[in-house]
């Protein structure tokens, strides 16, 4: 078998090139497992936590699984465009559906504490603007990833400027989130809302301080994308397979496993409780 690239069909005597390396078998299965895994324990809480805003998640980490596994296949077959294709448009898209998730958590979590006027857009609007934006960084990502598949030469050539737009609006709408979940907090610190005057053991700083990591982890994984594409062919970044797994697969899969283990659904959860007792005590004692 040979290991040395690149690899790619020849069309009219030019070889499109999809690696320039033979991808690792063994890396693309261990982040299949990890990803099932880390997908698998998100489905759990959707139910457990009635946590139905994670479906958008729990779909991106169904895209990483699978966009792994088309590198699994890719390992056999480089030069076929089915496995490349494959890989190529899950694990580009998934990052979309992980912010997704993370956009209606603020809002969420900032009504369940009762800090939803802290918010520089009302939740009713952060979401849906934020959704509609990675909508149109996905549908980016999806038709710069098929475009190659027709074999000509100046399609391949626009879809990596569709898909270096994509990402690149993607770093800004991430970059304006982090200014908005930053204000919020600052503002529920200094002018602390009823549910958590009442209840002051409620741990909600560390819901946005994942916030933070979650979003940076994202941005990082974007911002060496886009690196990537501005290289162009025989780049750097995409002639070493190590930058596929460190700085996009690992970060991608830290993002799943920062939220199993602090779950925004809890917070939600708890502080939704809370304010409901609130209000019967307000009502109690009103009576």
């Amino acid at each position: 078998m040979d290991n040395e690239g690149p690899f790619g069909p020849i069309v009219n005597g030019t070889q499109i090139v999809f690696y320039e390396y033979r991808p690792n078998k063994a890396a693309g299965y261990a982040f299949v497992a990890l990803f099932a895994l880390a997908t698998l324990g998100h489905l759990v809480y959707l139910f457990s936590l009635r946590a139905w805003s994670f479906i958008p998640f729990i779909l991106g980490g169904i895209a990483e699984v699978f966009g792994y596994y088309g590198r699994v296949l890719s390992s056999d077959r480089p030069n076929v465009a089915g496995p490349w294709i494959q890989q190529n448009l899950l694990i580009l898209a998934s990052p979309p559906f992980l912010a997704a998730t993370v956009y209606m958590s603020l809002g969420r979590i900032a009504t369940a504490i009762g800090a939803r006027d802290n918010l520089l857009i009302s939740p009713r609007f952060l979401a849906p603007i934020y959704v509609l934006i990675d909508i149109g960084c996905l549908a980016s990502q999806l038709i710069g990833s098929v475009l190659p598949a027709s074999g000509d030469a100046n399609a391949i050539e626009l879809s990596k400027n569709i898909i270096l737009g994509g990402l690149i609006a993607q770093v800004v709408a991430l970059a304006v989130f982090l200014l908005i979940t930053w204000h919020a907090q600052s503002r529920t610190a200094r002018d602390v809302p009823h549910v958590l005057l009442r209840n002051p053991s409620l741990n909600w700083k560390n819901h946005f301080r994942v916030i933070y990591v979650i979003v940076v982890l994202i941005v990082v994984r974007s911002v060496v994308r886009t690196i990537e594409y501005v290289q162009g062919d025989g780049g750097f970044i995409i002639s070493h397979e190590v930058f596929i797994y460190a700085l996009d697969a690992a970060p991608m899969w830290l993002v799943m496993v920062i939220y199993l283990v602090l779950h925004p659904g809890r917070l939600i959860r708890d502080g939704r409780r809370l304010g409901d007792k609130e209000g019967e005590v307000m009502l109690r004692d009103y009576s």
